[in-house]
């Protein structure tokens, strides 16, 4: 959400916690008290809504990085001993395949990296590389850690992807039920008003509360706007 909508929720936030707070307060005014529930259930609504898209995304995102970790850290047990046979076989690409840098493969994305291990692993698997890597005690039974966490990373990748769009998605849907619960929220505001007579020190509470404060940057930051969103 843009930064103006995270204020708003933030905003909510601090006003649903201030009518929880003073329920027996509010009960002088029964249209007050319903419009208040009404806000509480829907800012709740939102903050699930943020909330779960948010959290999915950060737990895929940190497997598919343990993945990525994985395959950088056992590469190198690869790439080495491939080296090696290439040398043995005489196989010139087989040696420029495999002259890997780490910083290089820092560098590529992710969809890219995949190919370039990939391709790896393939050549390890080769008729006539398998048994030489064999010599070196890195049977496909040995390599199966490295080749489980590129499918890991390979499988992971996607999905993180799909969450995001996903999540860009259900961004949209947060968004119209920040707005509806920005009009509930200017009702409650008309409904407050009674509390002028009715409980001054309760309203003027609920006006503080009601304030948006601007945490974007710019000379405006962290300045309050008005009640009247």
């Amino acid at each position: 959400m843009e930064q103006y909508k995270e204020d708003q929720l933030a905003m909510c936030g601090r006003v649903a916690a201030y009518l929880a707070d003073h329920a027996a307060d509010l009960a002088a005014s029964e249209v007050a008290t319903q419009q208040a529930a009404d806000v509480q259930t829907l800012y709740a609504q939102v903050a699930q809504a943020r909330g779960g898209t948010a959290r999915r995304t950060e737990d895929l995102t940190a497997a598919t990085q343990a993945a990525q970790k994985t395959v950088f850290d056992l590469l190198p047990a690869l790439l080495g001993p491939l080296g090696r046979v290439a040398v043995r076989l005489g196989d010139a690409d087989l040696q420029a395949a495999v002259t890997l840098g780490s910083k290089q493969l820092r560098k590529l994305r992710p969809v890219p990296f995949i190919s370039v291990v990939g391709a790896v692993l393939a050549s390890a698997a080769r008729p006539d590389v398998a048994p030489e890597l064999a010599k070196q005690g890195l049977t496909p039974k040995a390599l199966k850690p490295l080749t489980d966490a590129l499918d890991t990373f390979r499988t992971a990748q996607p999905a993180v992807r799909k969450t995001i769009s996903e999540r860009t998605l259900s961004g949209a849907a947060l968004e119209d039920l920040l707005a509806d619960l920005m009009d509930e929220l200017r009702t409650l505001d008309e409904d407050m008003k009674a509390f002028k007579l009715l409980d001054r020190p309760l309203y003027d509470g609920y006006t503080q509360a009601r304030k948006i404060l601007n945490s974007g940057g710019g000379s405006g930051s962290g300045k309050e706007k008005p009640a009247a969103a």
